[in-house]
């Protein structure tokens, strides 16, 4: 038994537990560690009071640039580019504070710059290191750490986030942290791999070690997700789950979460007894299979737009993973692809070639031959090109 994801679990429920009674507070405190420092003050105080004397002789513009800044915050979820337009002009009112290049690495961001949010971000922390404290703040850093090949420090913020993921605002937001952090820890295990195989025999110990370390938490974050209330992010999570447990090696758990997908579906269908009853149970059977089917489509077809993978393959093996049950030519397909391309190059094709393998015996990847459904004609495997956005 690994101890790894235990413990981490361990560490990850223990400080959202010791405030379980205080959620109001929490998300007062988040609301309040987003609120530049300078502005403080002035928003703890009736808007209709206004600045006081002291303030407007000291900085002028300072309720102006404060109000640009509340602004910019609220047009981030809606127009970014509105948002950087205001993170500039507070720029321009006070300049030298962080949290004008905060707002606009955060609207780089949403615009699709990366390189552009970790340089403001960069002009942020070098003013202010805690600027960056706030929950959301530190997801749109590690993601943009993340998506600009800093992988080291994405997950080190990573780590301190996923503790307070319950101060984000909605549970697919929390499922999206808990997936992005998994499969960076993921993509930094097979890494390690690949450095193990090179370094031996002098440090390929220590490379086994930090892969198993890495792997271990990637399916700490997963199970923690799991745990949480469902969300829209479910299925991804359990997908998730499955291919890190099967790259760990321990393929029966992996096929168990696979299999869990199902029960449903199983749960439901009628029992009957005679031949009406054997009959009603087989369509209802066909039924539900047919549902599967369909919605397993659906969840591969649904795959190629998610932004939560820090390896690009990897979007394949979920693909092949989710339609594995119902659709095996599909599946088969899947894996083909997974394999000759960047996939069969690095550390995870023996673990991808295993599960192929079986689905061509005719084992299912699970020790039963899955049903094919009709709808098997019609899912052959896209190219599919780049990582997470």
């Amino acid at each position: 038994m690994h101890l790894g994801p235990l413990l981490l679990t361990a560490l990850l429920v223990l400080p959202l537990a010791a405030h379980a009674g205080q959620a109001g507070d929490l998300v007062a405190a988040a609301a309040a560690a987003g609120r530049p420092p300078e502005c403080a003050a002035r928003s703890g105080r009736a808007i209709a009071r206004g600045p006081t004397v002291w303030e407007r002789a000291r900085a002028p513009e300072l309720p102006r640039y404060c109000d640009l800044l509340a602004r910019g915050q609220a047009q981030l979820g809606g127009d970014a580019e509105a948002a950087r337009a205001s993170a500039r002009l507070a720029d321009q009112l006070l300049p030298g504070h962080a949290a004008p290049q905060v707002l606009l690495a955060r609207a780089a961001l949403a615009l699709g710059s990366p390189e552009d949010a970790a340089r403001a971000f960069e002009r942020a922390r070098s003013v202010d290191p805690r600027s960056v404290e706030d929950p959301q703040t530190m997801h749109d850093l590690a993601r943009s750490l993340a998506r600009t090949g800093k992988r080291g420090e994405a997950i080190a913020i990573y780590r301190a986030l996923v503790p307070r993921i319950d101060l984000l605002g909605t549970a697919d937001q929390r499922a999206l942290v808990l997936l992005e952090a998994a499969h960076l820890s993921m993509a930094t295990a097979g890494a390690a791999s690949v450095a193990d195989a090179s370094a031996r025999p002098p440090g390929g110990a220590r490379g086994e070690a930090a892969a198993r370390r890495d792997l271990d938490e990637a399916i700490a974050y997963l199970r923690e997700a799991r745990l949480r209330a469902q969300t829209q992010l479910a299925r991804d999570v359990t997908l998730s789950l499955a291919l890190a447990l099967d790259r760990s090696g321990d393929k029966a758990q992996a096929d168990a979460a696979l299999e869990g997908e199902a029960t449903p579906l199983e749960a439901a269908r009628p029992r009957g007894e005679g031949a009406r009853g054997r009959a009603e149970n087989q369509s209802a059977g066909a039924a539900a299979r047919e549902r599967t089917a369909d919605d397993l489509a659906s969840a591969a077809a649904r795959l190629r737009t998610v932004d939560y993978l820090a390896v690009p393959e990897d979007r394949l093996a979920l693909e092949a993973l989710a339609l594995e049950r119902a659709m095996t030519a599909a599946a088969i397909a899947r894996w083909e692809a997974y394999l000759s391309g960047a996939g069969g190059q690095g550390p995870w094709a023996p673990a991808a070639r295993a599960r192929l393998d079986a689905l061509r015996r005719g084992a299912g990847g699970g020790g039963h031959r899955p049903a094919r459904a009709p709808q098997e004609r019609s899912a052959a495997p896209r190219p599919t090109t780049g990582g997470a956005r």
